[in-house]
């Protein structure tokens, strides 16, 4: 066999092996950690070098899969490099225009391959990101931040998208900034003073229309549980968690409101190993909003 001919052996051989270690470190892997994590405006607060703080948090998480929103002035090259930094070789941007500073892409980035990538942003207010990571079919989106109205037609669509798909029970996993109350908060919503709040709110911003006569809304988070998916903090947490506002300010309230959530498929519940909202001195400055986590047992079949 003469030397060129070994050259493409070694070649084809080479790219087997890691194809098949990339395959196998998903299958190997015990545990997946996910994160989903609203940065506030292309981690604007961030004004290190190339996000280097939100780098070095991301390293300290070493979570397994993130999902990201408002990821505004990153392009496809520019996530893929910011990824890297903390050790996701994958990464997906929705859509990208770097210069406008009202564009609100949602991404993922994750340490194993992202496969049939669908990315949709008709009739959606901020678009959805479909991918799958092995046998694991996510969904990172970013709800209307202004009109309920809206945010109910969005989420029927994702409801849609997931019922009509090729495996609608399959193991789904719908994370990001929902901009929504759910029915499993609204005791705790009573006792506090966010209904006033947010009226007034809306009397400063008449763009705002976040109530339904006069009364918080539920119907979004209500119609993904009537659809069988499992609000995945609740899993673990019965209590109240916040996830806004951190100690730098939220726009929409002052009062503690929960707008972030990770939902699991059925598939998927007993996997769930733990759920928090991460509360820490990174996380406490550098978005309005805090971070999801879910560590869930990872079978890969």
């Amino acid at each position: 066999m003469n030397k060129t001919k070994l050259k493409i052996v070694a070649l084809i051989s080479g790219i087997i092996l890691s194809t098949s270690s990339a395959l196998a470190s998903l299958d190997d892997a015990k545990q997946l950690k996910i994160i989903s994590y609203n940065v506030y405006n292309g981690m604007k607060l961030d004004e290190s070098e190339g996000k280097q703080k939100y780098i070095d948090w991301a390293k300290a998480q070493d979570a397994d899969i993130i999902a990201w929103q408002e990821m505004n002035f990153f392009t496809r090259e520019k996530l893929e490099k910011f990824a890297a930094s903390y050790g996701h070789k994958y990464a997906v941007l929705l859509k990208e225009s770097p210069e406008d500073a009202a564009f609100f892409p949602v991404a993922i980035t994750s340490k194993y391959p992202i496969i049939n990538v669908n990315k949709v942003v008709d009739n959606l207010w901020h678009g959805a990101l479909y991918a799958d990571i092995g046998n694991y079919h996510f969904v990172v989106t970013h709800m209307n931040p202004f009109w309920t109205a809206k945010r109910i037609d969005e989420i029927n669509l994702i409801i849609d998208s997931i019922k009509y798909s090729r495996d609608p029970k399959g193991k789904w996993i719908i994370a990001g900034d929902l901009n929504s109350f759910s029915p499993a908060d609204k005791s705790d919503y009573d006792k506090s003073t966010l209904l006033e709040d947010i009226k007034e709110k809306q009397k400063k911003r008449p763009i705002l229309e976040n109530l339904v006569d006069g009364k918080l809304s539920y119907t979004v988070q209500q119609n993904l549980l009537d659809a069988g998916f499992i609000d995945a903090l609740k899993i673990k947490h019965k209590e109240f968690v916040a996830t806004a506002p951190t100690k730098v300010f939220y726009d929409q309230a002052s009062v503690p409101l929960r707008y972030d959530y990770i939902y699991v498929s059925p598939p998927l519940k007993n996997n769930v190993i733990d759920v928090q909202v991460i509360k820490d001195d990174f996380t406490d400055k550098y978005s309005d909003h805090y971070p999801v986590q879910m560590i869930i047992k990872n079978d890969s079949y």
